[in-house]
């Protein structure tokens, strides 16, 4: 039996589990690993998409251009959770899968967020920055158990966060086009309009897919909104955000800080928050922890074994 191609631009699938290597050995899958950075300058990437069977995505695109050029390809499969660097639409179109999976990364997103909104409140980055420098004295900072928590989009990883902001005998509010009523009694979530969480909350933090709706959906408008004494936080996605008028208001003080993991454009080289003080920036680690990347890589090996041997998908993407 000839082997099963399966292509992959994330350098992290298959790194840290190795079941998921064995889960795809087990059933005759051959995997090639191009760099993402490097997909797109090899000559051999477009041979081997010709031959692919399936392709495991990290951050880099697929595009439309891409596909018309594997012909044998079966399915796409996010090793991760967002999908809008894939055109789903047009794979839809050639009959390809889209898969990914959710979920498998929600405990270290929520955890990170936590961590960044203390490190972000108490100064902790400027803190060890001047110790080390031979400065010593306190930094002032600002409180977080008791405070008021607008967490915008109530998925896995906004509840996860929820439930830990519980330990902090946070006051929760939280925004969603959808209402769990059992989850926000269980866990002490008012629900809030935007609107409310924005002009109310001492952290915000972001929960939300990248669409044309959610596309910026924090900007000019929406900051003026926030407290001189709040703080953003965004795991999500960096396009939820308008950055230049973020920068604004942070370089004129009209919001105490923020915590950003992701960016409008990543790596953020060129990015004006990066000479900020009141900002925190982490490079789109979310979900990168030991535990959370192992899993995310066998939910990824089973999805591709299961529609190479006509099984359904774990977690079909569908076009909307």
């Amino acid at each position: 039996m000839s082997p099963y191609i399966v292509l992959s631009t994330s350098p992290t699938f298959t790194r840290y589990s190795s079941m998921a290597k064995q889960i795809l050995e087990e059933h005759h899958c051959r995997l090639v690993m191009i760099p993402p950075e490097e997909m797109r300058r090899r000559d051999d990437f477009r041979e081997i998409l010709l031959e692919a069977d399936a392709w495991v995505v990290g951050t880099n695109k697929v595009l439309a251009a891409d596909l018309e050029q594997a012909p044998k390809l079966k399915v796409i499969v996010k090793h991760g959770t967002g999908i809008d660097s894939i055109d789903v639409e047009a794979a839809a179109r050639r009959g390809i899968i889209v898969a990914n999976a959710p979920g498998t990364n929600a405990s270290a997103v929520a955890d990170l967020t936590i961590g960044l909104m203390i490190a972000a409140a108490r100064q902790i980055v400027i803190a060890d920055q001047r110790t080390r420098q031979g400065l010593w004295g306190p930094i002032m900072g600002f409180d977080i158990y008791g405070t008021t928590l607008g967490i915008v989009g109530l998925g896995q990883i906004g509840r996860g966060v929820a439930r830990r902001a519980r330990g902090f005998q946070m006051n929760i509010l939280g925004y969603d086009i959808v209402h769990d009523a059992e989850f926000e009694k269980e866990n002490g979530v008012q629900p809030a309009s935007l609107e409310e969480i924005l002009a109310t909350a001492d952290f915000v933090t972001l929960h939300l897919p990248l669409t044309e709706s959610t596309r910026q959906l924090i900007g000019v408008q929406e900051l003026a909104r926030m407290k001189t004494t709040a703080f953003l936080i965004n795991t999500s996605r960096g396009e939820l955000v308008d950055e230049a008028a973020l920068y604004e208001v942070l370089q004129q003080k009209k919001i105490a800080g923020a915590a950003l993991d992701v960016f409008q454009m990543e790596p953020p080289l060129d990015s004006a928050l990066l000479k900020l003080e009141n900002v925190i920036v982490t490079p789109h680690m979310g979900g990168y922890t030991y535990g959370s990347m192992a899993l995310t890589s066998e939910i990824v090996a089973r999805t591709i074994v299961n529609v190479l041997t006509g099984k359904p998908p774990l977690y079909e993407v569908k076009v909307s």
